[in-house]
């Protein structure tokens, strides 16, 4: 029976291994020509940028990609836009840590009532429609002109998804499934660690990927109106002095913080949450 069971086990392997084969070169393929195509547009919109868009912008008003390259490498030269990036970084790493703290925990609080999540919703809605610009020149006005409203600002952004996101999968946990486990003797402890908690994960996963590019968003956005350093500042202070090329330059490396960001999140959660589909509320 070994002698007849061997044959068929090596064939099925050997069909197994060339599919597994087959899949990795589709995926090398998919790949390049992904890389191909994004190479392919992005050098079709810088060769625009550097020779066509000055006929139909006025100059003046536009930098071009060369330009650009070298302010941002005199930039670098001078130590200043490092600088400027620590100090962004810095406030949106602090306002990410203390909006995702806060949004995990009320929504745990809120989402386990369901009676308390419908009293407190329609504020909170209404709070998040606020322009967040708006509340900017307050929180300056409130905490000066340092570091902590930038952080204010970035942690109520980050708070807001968060919050959504984590509530959203908790209450989406199916009610018939925690009567059954009560029934088989769960305590509130284990329906909170082993059935609402790994119900909500996915939810949550994502919104902390994408509320890391919110805290900087916040950080920025309360630079731009007062500050003394940072990203934000740069942009602003070159704008004030017409100052074309820095202000490009500023946008540009801002762009590369967040694709930074962006991109590493998305390295996590593919290796820590590769069954997730990554969409979020917010």
């Amino acid at each position: 029976m070994t002698a007849t069971v061997t044959p068929d086990v090596d064939r099925s392997a050997a069909v197994l291994a060339r599919a597994a084969a087959a899949d990795r070169r589709r995926a090398r393929s998919e790949r390049a020509v992904l890389w191909a195509g994004t190479a392919a547009v992005g050098a079709s919109i810088l060769l625009f940028w550097q020779f066509g868009l000055g006929h139909l912008v006025n100059p003046r008003y536009v930098s071009d990609p060369a330009t650009i390259a070298g302010r941002v490498g005199e930039l670098a030269a001078e130590g200043e836009i490092f600088r400027h990036v620590g100090v962004t970084i810095g406030e949106a790493a602090a306002g990410f840590a203390i909006g995702s703290v806060l949004g995990l925990a009320s929504a745990f609080a809120l989402a386990q009532t369901r009676r308390g999540y419908a009293v407190f919703e329609p504020f909170l809605v209404g709070f998040y429609s606020i322009p967040k610009i708006a509340l900017a020149p307050l929180f300056i006005l409130w905490f000066g002109l340092g570091t902590a409203p930038k952080i204010v600002m970035a942690a109520l952004l980050v708070y807001f998804v968060v919050f959504v996101n984590t509530a959203t999968g908790i209450r989406e946990v199916r009610p018939g499934l925690l009567h059954v486990c009560r029934v088989l003797g769960a305590s509130r402890r284990d329906l909170l660690l082993k059935v609402t908690l790994p119900s909500a994960a996915p939810a949550i996963v994502a919104s902390v990927r994408i509320t890391v590019t919110r805290a900087i968003e916040g950080a920025l956005l309360s630079e731009f109106v007062a500050s003394t350093q940072g990203l934000g500042y740069l942009v602003a202070r070159a704008s004030r002095e017409f100052d074309i090329a820095t202000v490009f330059a500023g946008i540009v490396v801002i762009a590369a913080v967040v694709m930074t960001a962006n991109g590493l999140l998305r390295f996590l959660q593919a290796r820590l949450a590769p069954w997730h589909s990554g969409q979020v509320h917010g």
